[in-house]
């Protein structure tokens, strides 16, 4: 189960670290059996990407 919010990439995840100057965008993934995170992109909050430019 995944502890973050639903990710501006259809299928991903987003969670904040540090008061958030970062959030890290991810998934989950079924891997020899198990569900393991697969961090996508490290993403710093100062960067203000559009919606439609958002980095996949």
């Amino acid at each position: 189960m995944a502890t973050g919010r639903p990710g501006r990439v259809t299928g991903t995840y987003e969670t904040f670290i540090g008061r958030p100057p970062y959030i890290i965008a991810y998934e989950l993934r079924p891997i020899a059996g198990r569900q393991c995170v697969v961090i996508l992109r490290v993403i710093h909050t100062s960067r203000d990407w559009p919606s439609e430019e958002w980095p996949s």
